[in-house]
């Protein structure tokens, strides 16, 4: 606990935390608004899925784009510049929506590559913010990743709240005016604006792919697409689940905020104790509970038992990410972190995507929760793939911080 609070206690890390919270909230919006609105303006559900898809699909592509862009130029000028543009996307796609969801879905690949990467912006903070201290570096990693899961609890309430006082399209503004506010109030702090990537070692990687092509970078990337498709098949099945078994579809949004809290009190667990054990095996460990974590959701056929089976999994989830976090920014080429780790969302993300598809494909009829078996088995596939690897000598480590 004293590592958790020394970290809070440093300056700006809590503001920097808050702040990056608040600018994210978007993510968890704009899919959901984006949905409504095309079902508002006379789509169908395939039409919906689709435009949020593009949204999903712009983001994954532009993240690692805008990541190698912040470590080249600095954080401030690109994410408010990101922000700006993205709210004139968003505008375009209220505009656009009412008489061609076909225009409007081709803006919102637009917008979703226009999405500030905020999130591997504050990974590149941490080892400033936490210090000469790889044990709060490990800490705010933990708190970073537990703490994220506010922004799929709060996001889908600030929708529903839009909604209820006007129209998607409203919704959709708001999640325009929440992100941009946000990320000017990240982007402005003493840390971002004094934040400078490393030199490029050798003239620097010239290559787009250079950043993926660093010594266990791609292997990461992998483990990080398996974590991603593990927590897409959970939103499925947990639909599913609450739509065969408990009979309605409704619940699985307390089944989902369950799985939530669950990673947010294991964020916050792991980020308050000192771990002995170093990130390259305890990745294996947690990959490995990680999985055998959903054998209590195949055997729940209640609500409650239901929602305790996922906060269990989902207490694996945090430190899992955080500890993938730590080994990703130790393995980053210098000069290229914030890039790393916009390719690690963006494989998480395409991994949540194939989760999902592969998710709804599996469960059909009956109890609902084959998915989590498949849950399950892709983290410990993770957790063999990982474990497999041939260890070797990183090629370079996050600034002044030697790995943990």
């Amino acid at each position: 606990m004293s590592d958790l609070r020394a970290l809070i206690g440093r300056p700006h890390a809590l503001r920097m935390l808050l702040t990056a919270l608040v600018a994210r909230l978007p993510e968890a919006m704009v899919p959901l608004a984006l949905l409504l609105l095309a079902r508002h303006d006379g789509g169908s559900y395939a039409t919906a899925g689709a435009i949020a898809g593009a949204f999903a699909v712009g983001a994954a592509v532009g993240g690692p784009l805008l990541g190698r862009a912040i470590d080249r130029a600095g954080q401030p000028a690109v994410l408010i510049g990101a922000a700006v543009t993205r709210s004139v996307a968003l505008a375009a796609i209220v505009a656009l929506a009412p008489s061609s969801l076909a225009a409007a879905g081709v803006v919102c690949v637009a917008a979703g590559a226009l999405t500030p990467p905020l999130e591997p912006a504050l990974r590149a903070l941490w080892p400033d913010l936490a210090g000469d201290d790889e044990h709060a570096l490990a800490a705010a990693y933990e708190l970073d990743a537990g703490a994220q899961e506010l922004i799929f609890v709060v996001g889908p309430l600030l929708v529903a709240l839009g909604v209820a006082l006007g129209t998607p399209a409203l919704a959709l503004d708001l999640a325009s005016a929440i992100g941009l506010l946000g990320t000017i109030a990240f982007a402005t702090a003493r840390p971002a604006r004094t934040w400078r990537a490393a030199p490029h070692g050798d003239g620097g990687p010239s290559h787009w792919t250079a950043a993926v092509r660093a010594p266990e970078v791609a292997l990461l990337l992998a483990i990080g697409l398996l974590a991603g498709a593990t927590t897409g098949v959970v939103n499925v099945t947990a639909t599913a689940f609450a739509e065969h078994t408990l009979g309605d579809r409704d619940l699985a949004g307390w089944l989902l905020a369950a799985w939530a809290v669950g990673a947010l009190a294991g964020g916050l667990t792991a980020a308050a104790r000192r771990w002995r054990t170093p990130p390259e095996r305890r990745l294996t460990w947690l990959l490995i509970g990680f999985g055998i974590a959903f054998v209590p959701a195949l055997l729940a056929r209640a609500t409650g038992t239901m929602a305790l089976a996922l906060a269990i999994s989902g207490a694996f989830l945090a430190p899992t990410l955080a500890a993938i976090f730590v080994l990703t920014g130790t393995r980053a080429r210098t000069g290229a972190i914030t890039e790393t780790f916009a390719w690690l969302t963006s494989s998480f993300l395409v991994g949540s995507a194939a989760g999902a598809a592969l998710g709804g494909t599996l469960t059909g009829s009956g109890s609902g929760v084959q998915g989590f078996a498949l849950a399950g088995a892709l983290s410990l596939a993770a957790a063999a793939l990982w474990s497999a690897r041939r260890v070797r000598p990183t090629a370079a480590a996050v600034g002044k911080h030697p790995t943990p």
